[in-house]
């Protein structure tokens, strides 16, 4: 029994080693070879690029494409003994690295890179930028210019393409030979102690930038001085008096920008608190203000709001009015005030404001104002508000004060 267990064992081995050998259902792969025809590692953008492969297959073969634009898959050009791939002009002009591989039933055989360089052709005018636009004198505020050229194809130049950076101002003429790093090339444009403009540009070889301007401002106010001019000495309500500033200057001497804003802040009698402003025009500020009314002092003082001061000075004004008629007509109804006359014993010009305050009992029931015309101020006291009774009535105007106790009205 063992021994028939045996010879079918063999026999088993023996018919299947006979069937290996009869079947052709098994075949060695081909070695496939690889051969590049070209060793270029490195191409200008914008040139044709053809990558040649010689190989010993008919089979077909694929070349993918790895670069900064993504992936790309292209089909050869069968010529001879060889395939072809040519690089689609859109990524033959960008520049970058470029990696790729052949692809047999989608398993890389071969893989391989090169470079793609900027073209020589640098396109005119350079990108370039200036800012801010103005600054202020004095050498420490600066502007910064940046460069970022390209060729045609708008790749950044190769690192170390030289640029030459202009400045101008006034009579100095600076030139500076820099070299791009990282695609740029930056230059700081300082101020110079002295107000005005600086012209600035760049080149690469024969290509030129815009020409930018840059404004250098005057650095900030210094103190300064105020002056005063008026008409006369008397408190007509009438004239203006003009307060005017020095040129004001920069520490630098420069004057200082057209339209910066002086507040004048004039102080009456040590308690009212006037102002008026104006804004610079060469270095000057004006500012105007109408005589008072009466008799005052005033002491005034210019400044630039957290800058700049001026020195104080004072100002007095006499009464343009010393005195004036008070006459109660029509049963006390009707209180003519005039002719208000002035210092040159005229009458004053209309306008002048004259107040009623009428009192009943001490208690002020009544405060009326009325404006000059042609000299004279009239009060009308209607019975439908003042009924009949005594009164006690007080003219103020002009700095004149006058009082009148137990006035009836009918």
């Amino acid at each position: 029994m063992k021994s028939n267990h045996i010879t079918y064992v063999l026999f088993l081995m023996i018919l299947m080693f006979g069937f290996t050998i009869n079947s052709p259902i098994t075949k060695k792969n081909q070695e496939i070879e690889i051969t590049p025809l070209d060793s270029r590692k490195e191409y200008t953008a914008g040139e044709e690029i053809v990558l040649k492969f010689k190989t010993n297959t008919s089979e077909s073969l694929d070349l993918s494409i790895e670069s900064s634009y993504g992936s790309t898959f292209l089909v050869p050009d069968r010529q001879g003994d060889h395939i072809a791939f040519i690089i689609p002009e859109y990524l033959a002009r960008k520049r970058g690295l470029v990696e790729y591989n052949l692809i047999r039933n989608q398993r890389k055989i071969y893989s391989g890179k090169f470079q793609i360089n900027s073209s020589n052709n640098v396109k005119e005018p350079l990108e370039s930028y200036l800012g801010p636009p103005s600054i202020i004198a004095g050498g420490i505020d600066y502007a910064m210019l940046s460069i970022i050229a390209t060729d045609q194809y708008d790749n950044p130049v190769k690192d170390s393409t030289m640029t030459v950076v202009k400045h101008q101002f006034l009579d100095k003429e600076i030139e500076n030979e820099l070299y791009s790093r990282d695609f740029i090339v930056w230059k700081n444009i300082y101020s110079y102690e002295k107000s005005g403009r600086i012209l600035v540009s760049a080149n690469i070889n024969e290509i030129a930038s815009k020409e930018f301007t840059l404004d250098v401002f005057p650095s900030q106010a210094e103190d300064f001085e105020l002056f005063a001019n008026k008409k006369h000495e008397y408190a007509d309500g009438n004239q203006i008096v003009e307060f005017f500033t020095s040129t004001i200057r920069d520490e630098f001497g420069n004057i200082i920008s057209d339209g910066r804003v002086v507040e004048f802040s004039i102080l009456k009698d040590n308690q009212e608190q006037l102002r008026t402003s104006g804004t610079t025009i060469d270095g000057v500020a004006r500012g105007f203000m109408i005589h008072p009314d009466q008799k005052a002092i005033w002491d005034a003082k210019a400044f630039i709001p957290e800058m700049a001061e001026s020195n104080s000075i004072e100002l007095e004004f006499k009464p343009a009015v010393t005195d004036y008629n008070v006459t109660f007509k029509e049963q006390n109804r009707t209180i003519e005030v005039g002719a208000i006359v002035s210092f040159m014993n005229q009458i004053i010009p209309d306008g002048a404001f004259i107040t009623l305050h009428i009192y009943q009992d001490d208690r002020l029931i009544e405060k009326l104002t009325e404006y000059s015309s042609k000299g004279f101020v009239n009060f009308h006291l209607s019975e439908d508000f003042f009924p009949k009774g005594i009164y006690t009535m007080e003219i103020i105007g002009m700095g004149v004060y006058k009082k009148y106790d137990r006035i009836e009205l009918e």
